[in-house]
């Protein structure tokens, strides 16, 4: 019996101080499975760790920073979701875990190919005497050993045409503005967690004004070839003066929105929202139309996913547009919202969507409607 007690009480001691180790923010090292099972199970007493919505932000945010000691199996994704983890912890978990063994391809059983991870962006960086952008890409690479490439970085506006470059120096053979960082991987697979390249503001080529751009990321062959797309992001963009703002200007009028449930988009099962509307005033102008999630306190959602969330870390999924007259009518603007961004415990939630109009660089013009739906958490 006293055997009994003893293996009890150094394994509550082993979880504890796994426990510390998870709060510490000093503690700059890679998770282990017992950290996360138990910095999921145990309420901490800072705000961020009050609760299992919350812990499972902040472990996330942990695991992207450090990284974790396993790899996620069947069993262990089990002891997960067992212990509250989200979809979106679980992802973070197999993208900055250690990478499976994989025998050494050869010209013969492989073909190049890429697993894009993550994108993002420095602004206003200085480099040369230029003031730009740092684009930061995280992706591994697959049978690329040795073997002379770009990774290729091409610029849309928010009607999908390239931009077209003006002096040659950031440019495509086709005279598309493109930048570029050429790689020889040293390793079959290949890890680049943070490839970067710098793109001067100057080299877009634009008249003043605000704009909705979007990247188009490749791996190409050094002597030309498609070998991979890695991801297409969009990103807010304002040269030089930008066009006067005057959101009391801007009205509006909703006349419905609607949401198709259960719809699968790139591998994703989440809901598709639609708004029909009207807006006056934003003639020329890029902007949004933005969707966020609140809950029943009216606090918002939020998400660590860069793709799903807007610089103060709420979900959000948002429409491109630049009305093109001074009453423009939108008869059908949608955004897909996965399921598995929609981080809450397990359990039914009454939800509602918040449907802004925004500025292409965040900044909200107006509150346009609200709509009420019910998400349940298996």
């Amino acid at each position: 019996m006293r055997r009994k007690l003893t293996i009890t009480l150094l394994t509550t001691l082993m979880l504890f101080s796994l426990w510390q180790l998870t709060t510490n923010v000093s503690a700059q090292q890679e998770l282990t499975l017992a950290m996360i099972l138990t910095g999921l199970q145990t309420k901490g007493k800072t705000p961020e760790t009050a609760t299992l919505e919350k812990r499972n932000i902040y472990i996330t945010r942990r695991v992207q920073t450090y990284g974790v000691t396993f790899r996620v199996t069947s069993e262990i994704e089990r002891e997960l979701r067992n212990a509250g983890a989200t979809n979106a912890l679980i992802s973070a978990i197999r993208q900055n875990g250690p990478s499976a063994p994989t025998p050494t391809p050869t010209p013969y059983n492989s073909r190049p190919s890429a697993t894009y991870k993550d994108l993002w962006i420095d602004n206003n960086i200085t480099e040369g005497g230029q003031l730009g952008m740092r684009i930061h890409v995280k992706f591994t690479a697959y049978g690329m050993r040795n073997l002379n490439s770009y990774l290729a970085i091409y610029f849309m506006d928010s009607s999908g045409n390239y931009l077209k470059d003006k002096n040659g120096k950031f440019a495509s053979s086709s005279d598309d503005v493109a930048v570029y960082r050429e790689i020889t991987p040293a390793y079959d697979p290949a890890d680049y967690n943070d490839l970067t390249v710098f793109m001067p503001y100057s080299e877009f080529d634009l008249p003043n004004g605000t704009y909705n751009l979007t990247m188009d990321v490749k791996l190409i062959y050094k002597a030309g070839g498609l070998i991979q797309e890695l991801t297409k992001k969009s990103f807010p963009y304002r040269q030089g003066s930008a066009v006067t703002r005057n959101s009391s200007a801007v009205t509006f009028k909703v006349a419905r929105i609607w949401v198709d449930y259960n719809v699968t988009e790139g591998g994703q099962r989440g809901m598709r929202i639609h708004v029909n509307f009207e807006v006056s005033g934003l003639k020329g102008v890029d902007s949004l139309l933005a969707v966020r999630v609140r809950k029943e306190n009216d606090d918002f959602l939020m998400n660590s996913n860069r793709s799903y969330s807007n610089d103060g870390g709420e979900l959000e999924v948002s429409f491109a547009m630049k009305p093109g007259y001074d009453t423009t009518v939108y008869k059908d603007a949608d955004v897909f919202l996965p399921y598995n961004q929609i981080i809450v415990t397990r359990g039914k939630w009454n939800l509602r969507l918040d449907v802004d109009l925004k500025y292409a660089d965040g900044e909200i013009i107006t509150h346009m409607d609200y709509y009420p739906f019910e998400f349940e958490r298996p």
